[in-house]
């Protein structure tokens, strides 16, 4: 009888056992996150938000960069100003930076001039794992970030 108990067992063990370290296999590594970057101390003070505004981590050729999304709320000869919003949608911040007349810009899919950017338009950009600058295509060096005006209250 304790023969076929201890059988019992054993055939309910070995399947949980396997399909358990199945499961285990199959796990994949946790992806980049904007929770584990390094931010420049400079950048979060000026820019105290940004880990709530990151939309997501992008590594390339080894390097990691912060990627935000927001809405052009100002434009001129030189600088853009990007209204930045929480996970929400919720606008909680601005950063402006200088781009000069012939930069470019990642809008929507396309890279534009930021001569041809209007008030509205959703921007694309990313700031580099402990750097205080913005790269507006990830390929360009990183560009002046400057102060922006104050979010306007709600």
């Amino acid at each position: 009888m304790k023969t076929l108990k201890n059988l019992t067992l054993l055939m309910i063990a070995v399947p949980a056992i396997l399909v358990g370290g199945t499961a285990l296999c199959a796990v994949e590594p946790p992806k980049e996150s904007c929770s584990n970057i390094k931010w420049n101390p400079a950048f979060l003070k000026e820019y105290p938000k940004a880990p709530v505004t990151c939309r997501e981590v992008t590594v390339k050729d080894g390097i990691k960069y912060a990627k935000f999304d927001g809405k052009v709320s100002k434009v001129d000869h030189q600088s853009v100003q990007v209204e930045l919003s929480d996970v929400g949608n919720i606008p909680v911040s601005t950063i402006a930076f200088e781009v000069g007349v012939g930069g470019r810009i990642t809008l929507g899919d396309k890279t534009e001039k930021v001569k041809d950017l209007r008030v509205g338009d959703q921007l694309t950009f990313w700031v580099r794992e402990g750097e205080f600058g913005v790269s507006p295509t990830l390929v360009d060096k990183p560009m002046a970030i400057i102060k922006p005006d104050a979010m306007p209250a709600t």
